[in-house]
């Protein structure tokens, strides 16, 4: 009973994990800056491609990480009797990755807005604000 009560538990706790999966874009549509913004000049575009395709990847990298690390999770959760000296370690790694990948989005957020100027940020902020929301 104890076991199912757990893994209750870790299912009620997982859900807004992966509700968060959205690519960090909470629950808009992707929608790429470059086609946002009108007024960019041929550098500001190149600049932001770049930024937007090295924060990417840096993202990517680290979701198949925390894939590996929810794999490995439901694996012990599978397993008789008290998982915990191998599980905790884990909870602790997928935080410290849910950080790292909020993190790398609002660096890449900054950069963006360091190579736009005043106006253009607030078109961004106006065309993200008015982008429609995805179904969840």
């Amino acid at each position: 009973m104890k076991k199912y009560f757990i893994l209750s538990l870790l299912i009620a706790f997982s859900l807004p994990l992966c509700a968060q999966h959205d690519n960090g874009h909470h629950g808009r549509k992707h929608k790429e800056v470059t086609e946002m913004v009108g007024n960019l000049s041929a550098a500001q575009k190149r600049k932001i491609e770049s930024i937007s395709k090295e924060s990417r990847q840096h993202v990517d990298n680290l979701r198949k990480q925390q894939k590996a690390v929810r794999d490995s999770i439901a694996m012990y959760m599978e397993l008789e009797g008290d998982q915990s000296a191998a599980l905790y370690p884990l909870f602790d790694r997928e935080a410290a990755i849910n950080v790292a990948i909020g993190r790398e989005m609002y660096a890449g957020k900054v950069r963006i807005d360091e190579v736009l100027t005043k106006e253009q940020r607030a078109e961004l902020r106006n065309a993200a604000k008015n982008m429609p929301r995805k179904k969840k």
